[in-house]
């Protein structure tokens, strides 16, 4: 059965679902009745009416309305892993974030307790120089 052609496409239909990818050959031969083309499209309806593309220009206009619409899929996978690679992205980040912000913390903690640890010396040392002028 020779493929079906489709209606020129409108502004919203760009991005409709793919069509099954169909043989190239043209042969009788390889398309058997246990293997045609509406038992292996089930589930699949079309817009279109059935009609045989009967012209090379036709046929050449299938190929290339399903090349616009395996385009339209491939670009809808692409959008979805991008949202999904983003996502992730932004959790990276966000615990990059939080795991500077802590690392600030800790610095500035390490910071205090080494004056709180000098300070604590030097007033031993007064403590101990005052104990001793007192003998």
């Amino acid at each position: 059965m020779p493929p079906r052609r489709q209606p020129a496409p409108s502004g919203t239909d760009v991005l409709r679902p793919s069509r099954p990818v169909r043989s190239r050959s043209t042969s009788r031969s390889s398309r058997s009745s246990a293997g045609s083309a509406n038992s292996r499209r089930a589930g699949v309806r079309t817009s279109a009416p059935s009609r045989s593309a009967a012209t090379p220009a036709a046929r050449s206009l299938d190929r290339a309305q399903e090349a616009l619409d395996q385009a339209a899929k491939t670009e809808k996978e692409l959008r979805a892993s991008l949202k999904e690679h983003g996502e992730a992205v932004t959790a990276a980040r966000h615990d990059l974030d939080k795991r500077d912000h802590d690392l600030q913390v800790m610095k500035s903690q390490l910071k205090t307790a080494k004056k709180s640890r000098k300070q604590a010396a030097k007033q031993l040392g007064k403590a101990s120089k005052s104990a001793a002028a007192k003998k």
